[in-house]
C-alpha cells in the first residue's frame, strides 16, 4: 500500500511527509538540485501531486506539460501572458527567443516551432519547450518529474547540457528530481541531497 504524502512550508523551508513522517526537506532559497528517488510511477505520482500543493511549486513533466493541440506559440501566449496586461503572442518576444536560443535551437528551428503543435514533436524537444515555460518564469521550487525514464544516454546528457541554463539564471531556485529507482539512474551533476523513499536524507554526489 503506498504511503500518504504530504507538504508543509514554514520558515522558508518545504517538508514532504509520507504517512506523517518527515521525508524530505528542502530549503527555498538555496537553490541547486536535488534528488527524489521513488519504487514506482504510482509513488512519483502520488508525490508530486502532494508537492504541487503548495503554490510555489511548478511540475516539468517528462512530456514537457505544453497542451498537445495548440501551437508552441499559443502555449506560450497563454502560459506566459496570462493575467498580464500584455497581450500580445509570444512570437516576436525577444526574451523568449534568447531562452529558446540558450537551449541550443537555431533561429531557423524556433521559426518552424512557432507554429507546430507539442504532440507532432520528438519527446526530447517537447521537454525543453516545457523547461523554456519555467526558464522564462521561474517557481520557487521546479519538479522535475521523471525525466530519465526511457531516454538514451545521449539524450540524458543533452537535456542535462540544457538543464544547466535554469542554474545559471536562477541560482536561489531549486530543482527537485523525482525518479524512478534504477540501477542506470543517471548521476546528476553537483547534486546536494538525495532522499530515498526507503532510506534516509544524505548528502550526496549523486
Amino acid at each position: 500500500m503506498s504511503p500518504h504524502f504530504s507538504v508543509i512550508v514554514a520558515a522558508r523551508e518545504l517538508t514532504l511527509f509520507a504517512d506523517g513522517a518527515p521525508r524530505l526537506r528542502l530549503p527555498l532559497d538555496a537553490g541547486g538540485r536535488h534528488r527524489l528517488i521513488v519504487a514506482d510511477a504510482s509513488a512519483a505520482r502520488l508525490v508530486v501531486e502532494a508537492l504541487e500543493t503548495y503554490a510555489g511549486v511548478g511540475v516539468l513533466p517528462a512530456g514537457g506539460g505544453l497542451l498537445g493541440a495548440l501551437t508552441i506559440t499559443e502555449n506560450y501566449t497563454l502560459a506566459l501572458r496570462y493575467n498580464s496586461d500584455q497581450r500580445s503572442e509570444c512570437s516576436d518576444d525577444p526574451e523568449l527567443d534568447a531562452a529558446l536560443t540558450l537551449c541550443g535551437l537555431s533561429g531557423e528551428r524556433i521559426a518552424v516551432l512557432a507554429d507546430t503543435q507539442p504532440m507532432h514533436l520528438e519527446r526530447s524537444e517537447r521537454w525543453i519547450m516545457g523547461f523554456v515555460r519555467w526558464l522564462l518564469r521561474p517557481p520557487e521550487v521546479l519538479v522535475v518529474d521523471r525525466l530519465f525514464a526511457g531516454l538514451s544516454r545521449r539524450q540524458t546528457l543533452a537535456l542535462m547540457t540544457i538543464e544547466a541554463a535554469y542554474h545559471q539564471r536562477h541560482p536561489f531556485r531549486p530543482v527537485l528530481f523525482v525518479d524512478l529507482d534504477s540501477h542506470d539512474l543517471p548521476a546528476l551533476p553537483d547534486c546536494l541531497t538525495l532522499t530515498d523513499l526507503a532510506e534516509s536524507t544524505s548528502p550526496c554526489p549523486c
